[in-house]
């Protein structure tokens, strides 16, 4: 969702891998600082922690700090760390001054002090760290949310021991109210699915319940039990689909909603999991994909990797990790995984359940309503993917396409080419996206 698939991935890694010490980040990060100022680039590989280091060795490592230095100049100084959360993990944020640009540096450590993620990216294009930049704007709540005419309330989704707090949307009146279940893309997503100055899911559950629509939205269990998911062999149902379940229960039980007229709405990798979601559940009056992608993971992320670096987004030798390790996923053989290992923070069962799915087909074998939205300015999630719901949905009745041009991933409208820093913007979901979802919603038919 988000940034890139890999991005986000490797954020659920942090998130899964990372537990150490606050405390200790800041002068960890000031010892590594340290080294590449002596220029100890071995030292530094030295302390890298097996995941790291089973995607950068320490050749691969000097080649890509000296096609860092080819393209910005020598180093010059680091700033003092700063610490940003994501999820359980706290990183260090360093800026640094080339001779030539201005770049952030990311790094986060193991309980031992061994290095797990290390990442260098431009200062002008987000970095990568928000400590490092200046904060988003302050959210603004969109001009389509009414707030008289719906009210939040707490809810609590799932059993122990994944129990997640959530929020209701619902509208004022006695209804009965169709439903909505929200459900996030990749990563630790809280239940906004905040990304920068951007709260897609806050703007649809606000829209929708405006317009008489209850909403559900609650945060993923990768964020709300990131220590348990990282030790355990997680897979999609598990982080997924299950909760998504849970949810849609809830609320179909819940008074003044028309248990009937309950439709999950996912984005991005949420996106891809609605016909399976609907499946497991087996009474939704409909789904939603909101840039939901339909190809192999791998072939996903070296599209975005490739977009990145002909942009100026990212360099080659950032990626290259994240190349090896789609190709990691693309050639996973159950039989020959080793057990304990991770692939892009999470285990291989989660990729090779990821594998063994195809939203089309599946969306097809449900034979319910789907309403899919693309997004034209999409680097993440393209009309590649949307060329693959319209190819399993061929022929079928029950399926509706629109793309927004001017949307983006996250469905704000703007022009030109849309990069990751675009993300930190404030923004709001389109009126336009809401107002079309909120039709196609209330225009169902109940269930039978």
């Amino acid at each position: 969702m988000l940034a890139t698939i890999a991005a986000l991935a490797a954020s659920l890694a942090l998130a899964a891998e990372s537990n150490a010490p606050t405390a200790s980040v800041v002068p960890w990060a000031n010892e590594v600082a340290g080294m590449f100022q002596a220029g100890n680039l071995d030292g530094i590989s030295s302390r890298f922690a097996p995941n790291l280091a089973s995607l950068l060795s320490p050749e691969a490592f000097r080649d890509g700090w000296a096609g860092i230095e080819q393209r910005v100049g020598k180093l010059r100084s680091f700033g003092a760390p700063s610490v940003r959360k994501t999820g359980s993990t706290d990183s260090a944020v360093l800026p640094v001054k080339f001779e030539k640009a201005d770049w952030i540096l990311t790094l986060a450590f193991d309980g031992d002090g061994k290095i797990t993620s290390l990442r260098f990216a431009p200062a002008s294009l987000g970095g990568g760290a928000a400590a490092a930049a200046p904060p988003p704007p302050e959210f603004r709540a969109p001009p389509y949310a009414a707030p008289g005419k719906f009210s939040d309330s707490d809810v609590k989704i799932g059993e122990a021991p994944w129990v997640l707090p959530g929020t209701l949307s619902m509208p004022a009146g006695k209804g009965p109210f169709p439903g909505v279940v929200l459900v996030h893309g990749s990563g630790p997503q809280d239940r906004d699915e905040t990304v920068g100055g951007t709260k897609v899911f806050r703007d649809l559950a606000w829209g929708l319940a405006s317009q008489g629509i209850a909403v559900i939205r609650y945060e993923k269990r990768s964020r709300a039990h990131g220590d348990k998911v990282g030790s355990a062999p997680v897979t999609v149902k598990d982080e997924i689909v299950d909760d998504a379940v849970a949810a849609v229960a809830l609320l179909r039980g819940r008074k003044g909603v028309d248990p009937r007229r309950i439709v999950v709405l996912g984005h991005s990798q949420g996106g891809r999991m609605v016909p399976r979601i609907a499946a497991a559940d087996g009474k939704l009056a409909g789904v939603v994909s909101l840039a939901g992608s339909t190809r192999p993971i791998p072939d996903l992320v070296e599209d975005q990797l490739d977009y990145l670096v002909a942009n100026g987004a990212a360099i080659e030798a950032d990626v290259a990790p994240l190349r090896a390790e789609a190709q990691r996923i693309r050639s996973l053989d159950p039989a020959k995984t080793p057990p304990g290992e991770r692939i892009m923070g999470a285990p291989p069962g989660y990729w090779l359940d990821l594998r063994a799915y195809d939203p089309g087909a599946t969306a097809r074998g449900n034979g319910i309503p789907i309403l899919v939205l693309q997004a034209g300015r999409d680097y993440q999630v393209t009309g590649k993917d949307l060329d693959g719901w319209k190819k399993g949905l061929a022929g079928s009745s029950f399926a509706t396409f629109h793309t927004f041009p001017k949307a983006n991933h996250l469905f704000v409208f703007g022009a030109g080419k849309s990069l990751p820093a675009d993300d930190k913007k404030s923004g709001n979901v389109a009126g336009q996206v809401v107002d079309l979802i909120a039709r196609w919603v209330k225009a169902l038919p109940p269930r039978r």
